[in-house]
């Protein structure tokens, strides 16, 4: 019989029932349920995708229509107008933005925080469809989508100074096509180049000559490109289907398309009247790295979509790739290289944490149970992978920051039964026995407090704030987590401490025992007589915590901590570019010179900095430099953008922050600059001083907005101020004469007929290979660019013949906003600030102008209403979620407790240590000079967990005094608790505290935004161990009604 047998057969019969006991008793079966977990997290592990970032639900539903050639004004009625009707009041919709621009379209829906989206995407799609007669005339049909961040997994950059641009778009469409034939590639775009159009551009003098009109030329030309199936001749050997192959796919294919045929046998065809050119659209558009003509080509990943095993494949690809002579292909931005380089930092600082977590346990456990209970870490994480593949999680910054999170909670559990273990140890107990009485004492405290620690995370789900949604995983992660390590803390740990021989000789053991005599001593010396003190002296103690919560309101009242909820510096950084937009219509040549501004900036920025801060930096005029959301505008001569890239450490040797700095105030004064915006990350957070204005009155709008605008611009540490009311492109606006009227010419005839001849008519799209090709029937570039050709333009009457425009219509020019914006139905605009933190925070800048210019304008101008927008709502929403959730998880909380400890009031006590973790929070954000954040507040919501978690371990012994011994007076039974548990409470807060330590100094700029983090999560176990042993037992007496 082996030593385990007969330990097992000297428990009493009752100490046997039960899973706890049959796996202390038996090392084979836990062993292997350890191997089954450990073997099922391998296999999943390697079969996750990694990623930066989790996915990122923007919460939102677009609509875009893009109606060519419209004005904002024409847009706005004739699109956004009945789509905003149709979706206002849907359920789950919570605010409508919509904005007009020339030829677009866009509808924003923002849902409400606990609608689902896939039903509101539903309900839009039903609610659009459903509109009458629509889209209108020259509008496309309307895509409605869910808003979503696209992620960027490699950009390459195909360049050359000596090829043509024809060239360069065909190299770079081979490299797109060879990549779309990766297994692990699915979405590759072109950026930086022009589309492809057929033109077929007619000559006016040959048209006359003809009698031919632009619509004869493009239903002549509809006519004849059109591939038809006209039924099937049923032959005794089978069918035959009978069509017509004639759809033309190239310019020079268009040319002898009939126009007329006389009778005297000669054919008008479409090459005699029109030039016919197969090329590139009109738009101009310029893309250069470090001074080279390039085309970037961007490969994005789907969801859960692992970047870095497509990095992987592209630099496999990459390597044996020969481009065409005179061609380079390069990497331009590799993200996989920072995902993994920014999981390493997680992974390097939760090793440092858990090395730290497992001396302390050696120092006071034998090797055996500080091995068994530091092994209890990375089991639980790798048994976690386990379910990441059915919950459809990723390996990303999220789920790794959740798994250094949990390292304390983790062995806190494992602690506590190693703890309970012990003490039945010292009551006698050996083996087997000791283990099965040790897990069984502690099994429902451990198991309400892992419940209560799941639940301090549910808030976490409903963070929406696109900056902070990476902690939506941490919820299940610590689900996950923890469950795993309750199951291995009950059914591994105790057959492994139930061996009764020691791991610990020599000098480590000499050294535990000086070490747990020291802790003997602190408890018997120090803590006893203070806990002895603080429940005969309740008013004192209970004031001392009033005290403490009074100051550290007093150090957020006075700003002494600072609150910036959505600080810039929360971004993790991925490159530094600059968006430019100048006003609408400036012509090309400016914009480009502009942006060449801005790069040469970059240059000097490179130099003036020590080391080597970047590589290369990117030009892209005409065109937008990155599309996050795939809903910016996305080309104009008056856009431009400039990115740099960074180098890595240590050639870099400063902050992005600080390039950002440097570079912005070599940029200098730009010439006929809208607005300029630097950018770091794909996930910035909103403008934090931004306001929408609602006005019937157009007028009145504007002049709210300038003024509010140019008040922003006298305010110390406010910048990239912006508004949506820049002015559109100068406009024509022509009036029937009453000579056109005569001439039986409307309106509408008049403007279809210059929409033809300038704006041009699409006749058909033709597939070519990846492309869609538009093949458009218009007046030469030349004809169109001409003032006074327009009016010199002859237009058609209804009766035949040709009258000059200037004769039957009036032109004048004007000249209306860029975009046209409604807001929930109401005419409105936007003004839009950032707030330099160093100078003054978001919220002081609000309070100033909410306390001195909004009231102004509100007397100024009747019915005009004001209201929070951008990164302000994004804040309100967070806390007005957090301030409904929190309530609730604190009632789920409270029924478990009370339930558990079967009392209506001790639940109460355990969770009136919050007030206590959040001045410690407070309190250390002061020490450490941090900021008070969105990661702060939901750091602190991770550390009621642990307080209830400690308290219940607490409540738990002293109800089980109080029951062994009715006589013992409460007073007694509480002191006797905190004594007995206080090693317990320490090591549970020393070791959760230890494991986060690392963070707190980690300075680099990939894990600097989750600090406050830990921050508030150090500060509030420090104060809330505190609380435990010391205001908890206070407390007590107080509900117990117990005095001395």
């Amino acid at each position: 019989m082996t030593s385990t047998d007969t330990d097992r057969a000297a428990q009493p019969a009752e100490a046997r029932k039960g899973l706890i006991a049959y796996f202390a008793g038996n090392p084979v079966a836990a062993n292997l349920l350890m191997l089954v977990l450990i073997a099922g997290g391998v296999a999943s592990g390697c079969q996750l995708a990694v990623q930066n970032f989790p996915e990122i639900d923007l919460r939102m539903v677009h609509v875009t229509v893009l109606s060519p050639g419209s004005s904002p004004q024409e847009v706005e009625q004739d699109i956004n107008r009945r789509v905003e009707e149709s979706v206002i009041g849907l359920a789950g919709v919570e605010r409508v933005v919509a904005t007009a621009t020339e030829g677009v379209g866009r509808i924003n829906i923002e849902m409400a925080t606990f609608a689902d989206a896939g039903s509101v995407l539903n309900d839009v799609r039903n609610a659009v469809d459903a509109i009458e007669n629509f889209p209108p005339l020259n509008a496309e049909q309307p895509e409605i989508r869910l808003a979503q961040l696209s992620i960027e997994a490699m950009t390459l950059a195909v360049s050359s100074s000596v090829v043509g641009e024809n060239e360069l778009r065909l190299a770079a469409e081979n490299v797109r096509d060879e990549l779309l034939g990766l297994p692990s590639v699915s979405l590759v775009t072109l950026r930086g180049t022009r589309d492809r159009e057929i033109a077929i551009e007619l000559s006016e003098e040959e048209l006359r000559r003809n009698d031919l009109s632009i619509a004869d030329v493009s239903a002549a030309v509809q006519r004849a490109s059109l591939n038809l199936t006209f039924g099937e001749l049923r032959t005794e050997s089978g069918g035959v289907v009978l069509h017509t192959v004639a759809k033309r796919s190239i310019g020079e294919e268009f040319e002898d398309i009939p126009l007329i045929t006389r009778l005297n046998g000669t054919i008008v065809k479409l090459g005699d009247v029109a030039e016919i050119r197969d090329g590139f659209v009109e738009d101009d558009v310029v893309s250069e790295v470090n001074g080279t003509p390039a085309v970037f080509i961007r490969v994005d990943a789907t969801e859960r979509q692992s970047i870095v095993d497509m990095g992987d494949d592209i630099r496999s690809w990459l390597a044996d790739y020969e481009p065409p002579q005179d061609v380079a292909i390069g990497v331009w931005n590799d993200r996989a290289q920072p995902a993994i380089d920014r999981m390493s930092a997680v992974a390097r600082n939760g090793l440092a944490g858990a090395i730290l977590v497992f001396l302390l346990l050696v120092l006071v456990f034998d090797l055996r149970a500080a091995t068994w209970m530091a092994i209890g870490i990375p089991f639980s994480f790798v048994g976690a992978l386990t379910f990441f593949a059915p919950a459809n999680l990723t390996l990303n910054i999220g789920t790794l920051l959740g798994f250094f999170l949990m390292i304390g909670l983790v062995v806190d559990d494992a602690l506590v039964v190693g703890e309970s273990i012990a003490t039945e140890r010292d009551r006698g107990k050996r083996g087997a026995e000791a283990a099965t009485s040790g897990a069984k004492a502690v099994v429902g405290p451990i198991t309400i407090g892992a419940c209560t620690t799941i639940l301090a995370f549910v808030p976490f789900l409903f963070v929406t704030a696109s900056l902070t949604q990476f902690v939506n995983v941490f919820p299940y992660v610590a689900f996950f987590v923890l469950t795993v390590s309750l199951v291995e803390a009950f059914f591994i740990l105790p057959a492994h401490l139930s061996h009764d021989g020691n791991w610990s000789l020599g000098p480590l053991r000499a050294l535990q025992v000086r070490v747990c005599a020291w802790l003997d001593q602190l408890r018997e010396r120090t803590v006893a007589p203070a806990v002895a003190w603080s429940v005969r002296n309740v008013w004192p103690m209970l004031a001392g915590g009033a005290v403490l919560v009074l100051f550290s309101l007093l150090l957020l009242g006075s700003e002494v901590v600072r609150i910036i909820l959505f600080d810039e510096e929360m971004n993790i950084p991925e490159n530094v570019q600059v968006d430019l937009r100048l006003p609408a219509g400036t012509p090309f040549g400016t914009t480009l010179a502009a942006a060449e501004q801005v790069a040469a900036a970059a240059h000097a920025m490179n130099e003036q900095l020590p080391g080597e801060s970047i590589s290369g930096v990117s030009i892209l005029a005409g065109n937008v430099v990155s599309s996050r959301t795939g809903t910016e505008e996305p080309n104009g001569s008056h856009l431009a953008g400039v990115r740099i890239h960074l180098n890595g450490r240590p050639a870099r040797q400063v902050s992005p922050a600080e390039i950002e700095r440097v570079w912005r105030e070599n940029i200098g004064e730009l010439s006929h600059l809208e607005t300029m915006e630097f950018q770091r990350t794909s996930v910035r957070p909103r403008p934090s001083v931004a306001y929408a204005l609602k006005h019937d009155d157009a007028e009145v709008l504007r002049a709210a907005a300038g003024e509010l605008r140019s008040y922003l611009g006298t305010m110390p540490g406010i910048y990239e101020i912006a508004d949506s009311l820049s002015l559109g492109k100068r406009h024509l606006e022509i009036e029937l004469t009453p000579a056109g009227e005569a001439a039986g010419l409307t309106p509408t005839a008049i403007g279809a007929a210059l929409r033809a001849k300038f704006h041009g008519v699409e006749v058909q799209r033709i597939q070519r290979g990846h492309e869609e090709l538009q093949v458009v029937v218009r007046y030469p570039r030349e004809r169109r660019r001409n003032l006074r050709e327009l009016a010199n333009e002859r237009v058609r009457r209804v009766g035949g013949g040709e009258v000059p425009l200037s004769v039957v219509a009036d032109l004048s020019e004007s000249r209306e906003q860029a975009t046209l914006m409604r807001i929930d139905g109401n005419q409105a605009a936007t003004v839009e600030a950032r707030a330099d933190a160093a100078i003054v925070t978001p919220l002081q800048a609000r309070r100033q102008v909410e306390r001195e210019i909004i009231p102004e304008l509100l007397a100024e101008h009747p019915d005009l209403t004001i209201e929070p927008a951008g990164g302000v709502r994004d804040e309100r929403a967070m806390l007005e979620t957090l301030g409904f959730l929190v309530p609730v998880v604190l009632i789920a909380m409270y029924a478990l407790m009370a339930a558990f400890l079967r009392s209506y009031w001790k639940p109460l006590v355990a969770v009136a240590g919050f007030p206590i973790s959040f001045a410690g929070a407070v309190l250390a954000h002061w020490v450490l000079g941090w900021d008070l954040t969105a990661m702060s507040l939901l750091g602190l919501i991770a550390v009621f967990g642990v307080i209830v978690n400690d308290a219940l371990v607490l409540l738990d012994r002293y109800n089980t005094l109080r029951r062994e011994n009715a006589m013992l007076p409460a007073i007694a039974a509480a002191a006797a608790a905190a004594r007995h548990r206080f090693r317990a409470v320490f090591l549970t807060s020393a070791t959760t505290i230890l494991g986060l330590s690392p963070l707190l100094y980690e300075r680099s700029d990939d894990l600097v935004f989750v600090v406050p983090f830990v921050v508030s999560m150090v500060g509030g176990l420090v104060l809330s161990g505190a609380f435990i042993l010391f205001l908890l037992p206070t407390l007590v007496m107080i509900a117990e009604g117990g005095s001395e």
